[in-house]
């Protein structure tokens, strides 16, 4: 792996994280978050069988998807409502239309990281008109949970990006 993609994936992992710790909670300081990237890698069992399972993303090159998990735990001893995770698409990446998971989360998008909306939502200017906004035009993704997170849960949210 050259040094300019290492640094990629640092500085991406970084902008995930970074973008994701604004992470809104009723007991402050209750959430740590973690936010790890991968890629798909094809695998054979000792049966032959063929599977698809994800890896540590070290290698990235323009065109490679990559999954962005960014994991929410609960650390204290109460439970936490309303946990938010924002998250950034980072840079030099596109995000991958209807992608983004999360069990028990609504999930907005944001073309500018301050107003967030459904993908029906969502439009932008063109030409003098509204046209709906387009999957590879967001440029945050947010998940609110429905449910509060419990003493030692964890909530999980996923998307997945391709490398321009």
């Amino acid at each position: 792996m050259t040094q300019g993609i290492r640094n990629f994936i640092g500085a991406a992992a970084l902008i995930a994280c970074s973008f994701a710790s604004p992470t809104f909670a009723q007991s402050p300081g209750c959430i740590s978050l973690k936010s790890v990237a991968e890629v798909e890698k094809d695998v054979v069992d000792a049966k032959g069988q063929k599977s698809v399972t994800l890896v540590p993303a070290t290698t990235v090159v323009p065109g490679t998807v990559v999954t962005w998990t960014v994991t929410a735990d609960n650390v204290c001893k109460q439970p936490s409502n309303q946990v938010t995770i924002n998250n950034a698409i980072p840079e030099h990446m596109t995000y991958v239309a209807n992608s983004a998971t999360g069990v028990g989360a609504d999930i907005t998008y944001s073309l500018d990281g301050k107003s967030f909306g459904t993908a029906d939502q969502l439009t932008v200017q063109e030409s003098g008109a509204a046209r709906k906004a387009r999957s590879d035009e967001y440029k945050h993704i947010r998940w609110v949970f429905k449910s509060a997170l419990a003493p030692g849960a964890q909530a999980v949210a996923r998307f997945r990006a391709v490398l321009n």
